[in-house]
């Protein structure tokens, strides 16, 4: 079956992708997630003689993925990720914060927002605080149900994130950073939770 490429020109100009590969065998649903090669041209400012540097931490789970985000760097960084998957009947792709066991949804106090302003759109989850060197985010899961009643093709998606300097930001403040697409701030009513948001220790 022709496998569908999807988000292929968008994850070319940002800095990570891990890409998933799911389809149907025998009637049975299943998926595997691969390493790419980092993408070419990190975003790094003319300004900044020492940019930032991210990687993702990858933990199976079933059909699922488990990701956090490692600074690889000598700087602080802000992280973003998203999930790039296409639209396909009988498939549901969900993107989420959970406790260190992996499985436990949390709603607040995570870290991780989406209530960032001109993202409304975008479908971008942003870590509200700093990554220091050797540190990671909290988890995020990315979580797929399929449907096997359904004649589902094989398809590819996405799990891109981008990191940007840290300078901008200032606790309690709303600015994120500045990402490739421009400054990224916190809408006024999200409240800036440093003691939920910190960073977890280094492995």
């Amino acid at each position: 079956m022709a496998r569908k490429h999807f988000g292929r020109r968008m994850a070319a100009a940002l800095a990570v992708a891990l890409v998933v590969s799911l389809g149907a065998a025998a009637g049975t649903a299943w998926a595997y997630y691969t390493d790419t090669n980092r993408a070419s041209g990190m975003i790094a400012f003319k300004y900044e003689s020492n940019p930032p540097s991210t990687e993702v931490k990858e933990e199976p789970d079933g059909l699922n993925k488990v990701i956090s985000v490692k600074n690889t760097g000598e700087v602080d960084a802000m992280v973003r990720v998203k999930v790039f998957a296409p639209t396909i009947d009988g498939v549901t792709v969900r993107i989420f914060p959970v406790a260190d066991d992996g499985k436990t949804e949390i709603e607040t106090g995570s870290g991780w927002t989406q209530s960032v302003e001109g993202n409304k759109d975008e479908g971008w989850w942003y870590y509200t605080s700093p990554i220091v060197p050797g540190a990671f985010t909290s988890k995020l899961k990315v979580d797929v149900s399929i449907d096997e009643s359904k004649d589902v093709p094989a398809f590819d998606i996405a799990v891109v994130q981008q990191c940007a300097s840290a300078k901008s930001y200032k606790p309690g403040g709303l600015m994120l950073g500045t990402f490739h697409d421009g400054q990224k701030s916190l809408i006024g009513a999200v409240a800036f939770d440093d003691t939920a948001a910190q960073n977890q220790d280094g492995e």
